[in-house]
């Protein structure tokens, strides 16, 4: 970037503005901005102060628009474009700092000064929703600025109002969103509130109209910068924790310019850096990201996900066959069946029955989750170790009996899956582990980042402390109350380097989800309390409850029960119309999550009967930018987001899935688990959720909704 005087900020809505400009605009506004980053001050003539309007913003014209910015010693923020009313231009004795006609009824009203809104349930806020008229035509121009594919130009064209735009079926979920912003640009006075991006390069504004550059790196607020910088000198790895919307993967990317300025003021000429995140479709995003942040020194930072690094040590150890990996629960699960029948328990006539009627105790999953997160994840390879591990986090306690008849299980268990030439994830991770200290990626890279490690295995964690080189440049963010696989283990039970005492800190902002939805999650979860995992996750957990800011509000999330399914789907389908409409987003924002694949498919056949276009997705098919309303289950909803949400489908299954015969503890296990599960569903929702339970339901997941935090009604 040219040295300049200010760093120049944009809001997102300014993208959405230069979408919308002629090419030789274009070119004008960018001669304006560049005027800006050299001196924002005004001057009396083209710059001035907008005195009556909140948050008393500035003004640069340039040509038929209007520049809207802020400033301060160090940045200028351009808040939007505007053309100017052609009133204003023909008015020559108007002043030149003086808002047109709509400007003033957007800007002149101080939300400051209005009465608390009442607390309302989504059926109210949007039954004033109306169907109206597109606030332009949508024409062939329009769609030729817009970059938008020729194919879905006969459907466009025929759109005349807002119902038939939200509900157009067949063009994919980009498209929409892109002419849904372009018709529905927020005014000035909401722009203001959006979080700022950074503008490396006056420039950048042209590549992003030409389709060069798809993005912007959030600009960091005080609190992500003071841990984007925090303890770069100390003797162990550093930890940020923060709730769903707190930029813990912004910050993460800031870490790394952090770790790299360092590594180069300490004469490390090629120094090497690696970047895990949890998609591909991340992987990608954060590579363009850091070539803004970084430029040129981008080559010295690798992007991957962590399963990408387990096969490139495998690959690197001469392993290029592998077993098939599962290709569904399912026969994961006939599989430990089986296991379970072949099994031969040792010892006396009654000490078999004992050891059989614990394993039937269990189920299968409770089987699975015991071998992959205590003996699988902590490379446990005799029953002699097994016999002694702590198990933290499992609350079904078993004695000297049990464990010996679950490793009796486990050994068959293998057996069974060597011979079928079949695998698990975890197993191949907990392979790769075994074999890094053989691999080249052993300890080949100066500094590590990891994104959102709550949910990788203990395996993966593992791997990727021993590829990097001191354990005092790893940087780690999570969320312990977004993990969906439960706290089997510690930090420093993973691994004796991963100990955070001192060096654990909690981002409190909210950027993505409204108040209402995040303070009803939690209390949601607050119904049971997460166990510690490690020494201080006690003081974290009383913190986490600790007041957050919230950059955003609407309604209070909503907790509907309903008959039947028929119900269901009546509800579903007026909550998505309705919630579409309020908001000005396509169907193709709205997602439902549900507890398993096959209610997923009956919904999506359901809702689509009804006249909503939906589409269940499986984790290994999800496509976000898909028409209709996305269908997928809870436990594939890690890491998404999506403006509206339901939790649906408990209507025609039984979840979770509870062992007959299961003791008490196994089952406050299961349920502590679930719960996390729904919890992180909620968090997926920013901008309005609806929870849909079973009338007269029974199930602890389904009750605990408090009418202080979710709009409790009556049965449909």
């Amino acid at each position: 970037m040219t040295k300049t005087q200010w760093q120049p900020l944009i809001k997102p809505v300014v993208l959405l503005d230069i979408m919308k400009l002629p090419p030789k605009e274009v070119q004008q506004v960018m001669e304006k901005i560049t005027l800006l980053i050299q001196d924002p001050r005004p001057d009396g003539r083209t710059k001035k102060q907008l005195l009556h309007v909140p948050g008393k913003p500035y003004r640069i014209r340039s040509g038929r628009y209007r520049i809207f910015y802020t400033y301060n010693q160090h940045m200028v923020s351009i808040y939007k474009i505007d053309r100017r009313n052609e009133s204003t231009y023909k008015d020559e004795g108007a002043p030149e700092d003086a808002p047109d006609a709509d400007e003033l009824n957007e800007l002149e009203l101080d939300e400051s000064e209005l009465p608390p809104t009442p607390r309302t349930d989504w059926e109210h806020v949007y039954t004033h929703t109306t169907n109206q008229a597109l606030p332009e035509p949508i024409t062939i121009e329009m769609l030729q600025k817009l970059r938008i594919n020729q194919a879905y130009y006969p459907r466009l064209l025929r759109i005349t109002d807002e119902e038939e735009l939200i509900n157009c079926p067949g063009v994919d979920q980009d498209t929409m969103t892109r002419l849904m912003d372009y018709l529905y640009a927020p005014p000035l006075s909401e722009a203001m509130q959006q979080q700022d991006l950074v503008l490396n390069e006056v420039e950048d504004l042209l590549r992003y109209k030409e389709g060069e550059l798809l993005n912007f790196l959030l600009k960091l607020s005080p609190e992500q910068e003071k841990y984007a910088h925090w303890s770069l000198s100390t003797s162990g790895p550093t930890l940020v924790k923060g709730g769903p919307g707190t930029g813990k993967s912004t910050v993460a990317l800031y870490r790394i310019r952090s770790l790299l300025e360092r590594l180069l003021q300490q004469g490390h000429k090629t120094p090497t850096l690696l970047f895990t995140t949890y998609t591909n479709a991340l992987v990608k995003s954060s590579q363009q990201q850091l070539k803004q942040l970084l430029g040129e020194n981008a080559r010295y930072v690798q992007v991957d996900m962590a399963d990408s690094i387990v096969y490139q040590v495998l690959n690197s150890c001469g392993m290029a066959k592998f077993p098939a990996l599962f290709n569904s629960n399912s026969e994961m699960q006939e599989l430990t069946r089986q296991a379970i029948a072949e099994t031969t328990f040792s010892g006396s006539k009654l000490q078999v029955q004992v050891q059989k009627r614990i394993i039937e105790q269990m189920g299968t999953d409770y089987l699975l989750q015991e071998f992959h997160a205590v003996i699988i994840g902590r490379q446990i390879s005799t029953l002699a170790d097994y016999q002694k591990t702590t198990r933290n986090g499992r609350k079904l306690r078993l004695s000297s009996t049990h464990r010996a008849a679950v490793w009796q299980v486990y050994q068959r268990w293998c057996q069974i899956l060597q011979a079928a030439g079949k695998e698990t994830w975890q197993q191949r991770r907990a392979r790769a582990e075994v074999l890094t200290p053989k691999s080249p990626l052993y300890h080949s890279f100066d500094a590590v980042v990891i994104d959102e490690a709550q949910d990788l295995d203990p395996s993966s964690l593992r791997l990727l402390l021993q590829v990097c080189k001191a354990p005092n440049r790893l940087f780690v963010t999570a969320d312990a109350n977004q993990s969906i696989y439960g706290n089997s283990f510690s930090w420093s039970d993973v691994h004796q380097d991963l100990k955070f005492q001192g060096r654990t800190n909690i981002l409190r902002a909210n950027y993505r989800s409204t108040l209402e939805i995040s303070e009803a999650a939690r209390s949601y979860l607050r119904n049971s309390a997460l166990e510690p995992d490690e020494t201080g996750e006690q003081q974290y957990q009383q913190q986490y409850q600790q007041q957050y800011q919230y950059s955003n509000n609407g309604p209070l999330p909503d907790a509907r029960t309903v008959i039947n399914n028929a119900y269901e789907v009546k509800l579903l389908k007026n909550f998505f119309k309705k919630a579409s409409l309020h908001l000005r987003l396509t169907l193709g924002s709205c997602a439902i999550l549900c507890p398993s694949d096959q209610v997923g498919r009956a919904l999506a056949a359901a809702l689509t009967e009804s006249g909503i276009e939906a589409t269940f997705m499986a984790g290994r098919d999800l496509d976000l930018s898909h028409s209709g309303v996305k269908i997928l289950t809870l436990k594939s909803s890690k890491g998404l987001e999506f403006p509206i949400v339901a939790l649906a489908g408990f209507t025609t299954s039984s979840y979770p899935a509870l062992p007959a015969q299961g003791t008490p503890e196994e089952i406050e296990e299961i349920l502590h688990r679930e719960r996390r599960t729904l919890f992180v569903g909620m968090t997926r929702a920013m901008r309005a959720l609806l929870v849909v339970i079973p009338h007269q339901t029974t199930n602890p997941l389904l009750q605990g909704f408090e009418e202080a935090y979710w709009n409790l009604h009556g049965t449909i």
